[in-house]
């Protein structure tokens, strides 16, 4: 068989390896593996305002959709599409955070790089397992418990039931009490004071923790090489809460353009299993210098060998 031949043959195989992925459906996935979440989604627009606040229960919370994407990534483009879709359609509110790849990235201005650390310690593993890459555009993730890795080559109209069915199921916590509230108060309208609370009942799990994102409605970037030029719910800045309740001050980020800046309260939580480290009882054999007593049984032979060849060398000299 000719060269050309053996190579067509390899090519055709890689290929036909490579078709469960490329066209595999992004079926729902968990975000990982054990329980996790997140709720709240409260919101409050701060440009060019000196005071804002809110406060919303349990019951009216928005699903919140966070998003993994790229300036660059075309495929991002569909599943987006889908997204959008999906939420219009929704019979409730969604909250939207998008996130752009920050770590190794070249062309996109818009990443976080304490986003994508966030996002690789919450979501990487099973982001990994399902499509070999931690941070993958684009990723979708419902309430922080279910995953849409890659867009499997469909368009947003074949996307749009996959994010819908998602948003479609209850949280975790949906059946539960809480409130949350949020307040931005501010003299230049730049710098200011950002108070929040988390009122629950004794269902919260001890691991949650809460973080407020700057979110930029609309942001222009026309070099982006997606083609999408207005790239919207833009994650500019993510704040990790000192505590589910507080106040503390901040300086928010120039927006990109325009004047269309957001606070968004979320809390989130996992039950990640504790793994034992070490076991560092001693054996129940202690035997002599922590050997057991068949190694001392060999300890005690080669020193009696030592010195019986000790002994008849000493005879020969």
């Amino acid at each position: 068989m000719s060269v050309g031949n053996w190579t067509k043959i390899v090519v055709l195989s890689i290929a036909s390896l490579m078709l469960p992925m490329a066209f595999a459906a992004p079926t729902p996935v968990a975000s990982a593996g054990y329980p996790q979440g997140i709720f709240g989604g409260i919101s409050i627009e701060v440009s060019n305002l000196t005071n804002a606040s809110t406060e919303s229960s349990m019951a009216d919370y928005p699903s919140i959709a966070e998003v993994y994407t790229a300036s660059w990534c075309e495929n991002c483009v569909l599943a987006e599409e889908g997204l959008y879709t999906a939420i219009s359609e929704a019979s409730g509110d969604t909250m939207t955070l998008t996130f752009h790849r920050a770590i190794g990235e070249v062309e996109d201005p818009f990443g976080v790089e304490a986003a994508d650390h966030r996002w690789e310690a919450r979501y990487g593993d099973a982001s990994k397992d399902t499509v070999s890459v931690k941070r993958a555009p684009p990723t979708i993730i419902i309430n922080g418990e279910t995953m849409h890795a890659g867009s499997g080559g469909l368009d947003g109209e074949q996307l749009k039931p996959y994010y819908a069915e998602s948003l479609a199921k209850p949280s975790s916590f949906s059946q539960k009490s809480a409130t949350s509230s949020l307040s931005w108060s501010s003299e230049d309208m730049a710098t200011g004071t950002l108070t929040w609370n988390l009122e629950a009942g004794d269902w919260l799990p001890e691991s949650t923790t809460s973080l407020v994102f700057v979110v930029e409605a609309s942001a222009t970037f026309e070099e982006g090489s997606n083609g999408i030029g207005d790239y919207l719910d833009v994650v500019r800045d993510m704040i990790e809460l000192n505590g589910n309740s507080g106040s503390m001050n901040y300086t928010l980020p120039l927006a990109w353009d325009g004047e269309d800046l957001s606070l968004v309260l979320v809390h989130q939580w996992g039950e990640r299993p504790v793994v034992a480290c070490c076991d560092v009882s001693p054996p129940e054999d202690g035997g002599l210098f922590g050997l057991p007593a068949i190694g001392v049984l060999w300890v005690v032979v080669g020193l009696a060998g030592a010195a019986l060849v000790a002994n008849n060398h000493s005879r020969k000299e």
